[in-house]
């Protein structure tokens, strides 16, 4: 009987320890996480202030401000603070860890006459302000097989069938489709029903409203420039995170197997805000070594761009005809007439120092900027 009972008592001294050891473990992961959770919202506070003393130091010194569009200036939280309009970086930062050792500055870049700020903190290896491209590079590894992040042509593009190339920006999801000069290229990656015909106007050669595949005069680039131009898609926030960028329009035929551009390439629009998609750029997505040009139906083999449900315009017109351009038909290269009512997937190209917020590029959790 005795045996019994100091064997309960044992038990019980097993379960409560248990119990107290399981407390004290799940106290030390939910303090990690909050100091985690409150340091990162403390690092985005000082890049905030940082940028909130930016601003009254320009306000009052609006001479010392970028004058034509795309120049840049840049001031440290040092001269923020010997002109009175932030304490210094250490009163923040002790809050955190006294220890910490930091420094900061903010860009200011003039965009067709407004100005974004951007902070950059640097406390070591404690954090880093990261721009989208640089966590992307830092945490998308190379791959040469399977999906994922390829180095080509120059450049840095994402194959396969699901890579983690998700974005919300512009209460729309997109897909950053490519990476160059530090630059990431958005399609649009949700059902958003923007449409229009690639072109109508009178076809001589054909006789009829066909419409002309001059990606240059077609009513798809008037579209997408009025798009742009309106509320729909972009608000002028929204905006101030994207870059013109050249559009390569060039015509190419079914049988041409060069995908690095060259052949788009050969007619371009230059300083352009919003296009949509050239030929190559489906080709390249796809890991399938038999997709080599638009007539491979095997294009649409692990290739995240062809899951849409709908037919979509690319921006590359078909130059064994001048009424025909490519677009993507659940998932098959193709082409169609040009005067065709067809959905849109605008592309856009971000700033290079759009900052990462969060997110790890699936679906589910898609990157965030701003």
């Amino acid at each position: 009987m005795k045996d019994l009972l100091k064997d309960i008592g044992t038990k019980k001294i097993l379960i409560v320890s248990g119990i107290i050891v399981g407390v004290i473990v799940f106290i030390i992961i939910a303090l990690k996480l909050f100091n985690s959770m409150f340091a990162g919202t403390s690092y985005s506070k000082i890049e905030s202030t940082m940028v909130s003393a930016a601003r009254k130091y320009y306000e009052k010194n609006p001479k010392m401000l970028p004058q034509m569009s795309g120049g840049v200036v840049n001031i440290s939280s040092t001269n923020l603070t010997s002109n009175g309009h932030m304490k210094d970086l250490n009163e923040y930062t002790k809050k955190i860890d006294g220890s910490l050792s930091c420094t900061g500055s903010v860009s200011v870049t003039n965009i067709e006459g407004q100005y974004r700020y951007t902070p950059s903190l640097n406390c070591g290896d404690k954090y880093k302000t990261t721009t989208l491209v640089g966590y992307v590079r830092d945490h998308e590894p190379l791959v040469i097989t399977g999906q994922g992040l390829y180095e080509l042509n120059g450049g840095y593009v994402f194959r396969g069938d699901a890579p983690n190339n998700y974005v919300r920006f512009a209460n729309h999801l997109w897909y950053i489709t490519k990476i160059y000069d530090d630059y990431a290229y958005l399609m649009l990656a949700d059902r958003a029903n923007y449409r229009s015909v690639w072109d109508d106007r009178y076809n001589v050669e054909r006789g009829s409203n066909t419409g002309i595949n001059d990606y240059q005069v077609s009513r798809m680039r008037t579209y997408l420039e009025n798009l742009y131009n309106s509320e729909e898609l972009f608000t002028s926030s929204d905006k101030m995170l994207l870059t013109p960028y050249t559009l390569q329009v060039g015509n190419r035929s079914l049988s041409q197997t060069a995908n690095d551009g060259s052949i788009e390439g050969s007619v371009t629009i230059e300083n352009s805000y919003i296009g949509i998609l050239p030929a190559y750029d489906y080709i390249n997505a796809s890991i399938d070594t038999s997709c080599v040009s638009t007539e491979s139906n095997s294009c649409t083999n692990y290739n995240y761009m062809s899951y849409f449900d709908f037919a979509w315009w690319l921006s590359t017109g078909n130059s064994e005809s001048t009424h025909q351009a490519y677009k993507v038909n659940l998932g098959t290269l193709d082409f169609g007439m040009a005067n065709q009512d067809s959905r849109v997937l605008p592309v856009v190209r971000l700033v290079k120092d759009a900052l990462y917020v969060s997110g790890d590029g699936t679906k589910d959790n898609p990157y965030v900027i701003k």
